[in-house]
């Protein structure tokens, strides 16, 4: 006898032995869901491992707009009386940004001047210059005054309303006071010189018309020192920053203003090192701006510097590394809108695949 221990298949309509019919099914099941719900589950990886591929073949970099920075300095030495600059503001080539006030030149010119005039008069004793300058001086002296006046009023303004220190309020005291001194000095000047009055020699005609080339030779070299107290800009740009303000004391060579030449924009990338082959000169690159406009630039000299990547430019969870810092120029014109500098860019350097 043969036995089998194999169990039976039953059909699926079958139930303990007992067969149910069921009806047959209304709609097919639609496959294309599951693959559907199988790519929405699995796109993160998908993007993951597409960025990780896309990271392996395009060369990509942070950047920003970068206007070459030029420190306009003082070519005179002075105090500034009024200051036309301001932050933000865009001006050309040969745009006056401050005027300069030097005691010293205007008091040389008013004695000359007087002097010539003098001269002109040989009925007139030489010393009536002496004279003129004087009165000319307290003239001077007494509108300087009345300006440190006014600028002291403003600062106790401003001291009573709390916008002024009390060393600024001191300082203002100061000049007030200095102001002060001087135009009493003057007027002492006077009267003593009208006490001792005396008269001189009258000076030959031909002595006074060489004296007075030689005065007139003076007057112009002074003229010259003169138009140098209007400070005016070399290049036009942007203003970025100022370092004076009106009121205060400048000398030769000191800083006025910051100044972002806008007539050259170019793009500070910082790139990997890793990827140190891309930084040489001549190598082409895409700069992207904000607005998804994109321009084609080159790096304009071997990179030579590290710097950290700004904080405004790393994401939040990443690390702000050494980057080479390589500088690249626009081959064709930036829009003037996007003239700002520390706009940040995106920048994507050529290879053999883009």
């Amino acid at each position: 006898m043969k036995v089998s221990f194999q169990k039976k298949e039953k059909g699926a309509d079958t139930i303990r032995g007992m067969k149910v019919s069921y009806g047959p099914a209304k709609r097919k099941a639609a496959t294309w869901r599951w693959y559907l719900i199988l790519l929405c589950v699995s796109s993160p990886l998908l993007y993951f491992l597409f960025k990780l591929i896309l990271f392996q073949i395009i060369v990509t970099a942070q950047g920003v707009v970068s206007l070459e920075k030029v420190a306009i300095n003082s070519t005179s030495t002075g105090i500034i009386q009024k200051l036309y600059a301001e932050v933000g503001q865009e001006l050309k080539s040969g745009s006056t940004i401050a005027l300069l006030y030097n005691g010293d030149l205007e008091s040389r010119k008013i004695l000359l001047e007087s002097e010539l005039e003098a001269l002109y008069h040989p009925e007139i004793s030489y010393n009536k210059s002496q004279e003129i300058f004087l009165r000319k001086r307290i003239q001077t002296t007494n509108e300087i005054l009345n300006y440190e006046k006014q600028f002291f009023d403003n600062v106790v303004f401003l001291f009573n309303q709390g916008a002024a220190t009390v060393a600024e309020l001191d300082l203002a005291k100061e000049r007030k006071t200095r102001a002060q001194l001087d135009f009493d000095h003057a007027r002492f000047e006077l009267d003593k010189h009208l006490e001792d009055r005396y008269k001189r020699p009258i000076i030959p005609q031909g002595e006074a018309e060489k004296q007075r080339r030689v005065i007139r030779a003076k007057i112009k070299a002074l003229d010259q020192q003169r138009s140098r107290l209007t400070q005016s800009l070399p290049y036009k740009g942007r203003i970025l920053d100022l370092y004076a303000n009106e009121g205060e004391s400048v000398s030769t060579g000191s800083s006025i203003l910051l100044l972002g030449r806008s007539d050259k924009p170019s793009v500070m990338a910082y790139l990997s090192p890793k990827h140190a082959k891309y930084a040489r000169k001549g190598h082409k690159a895409v700069a992207k701006l904000p607005n998804g406009y994109t321009l084609e630039a080159s790096v304009s000299e071997d990179a030579k510097l590290t710097k950290r990547l700004p904080a405004d430019l790393s994401s939040p969870i990443g690390s702000r590394d050494l980057m080479l810092l390589v500088k690249l120029e626009f081959l064709s014109e930036l829009p003037k809108l996007q003239w700002v500098d520390g706009m940040p860019v995106s920048v994507r350097f050529s290879n053999r695949f883009f």
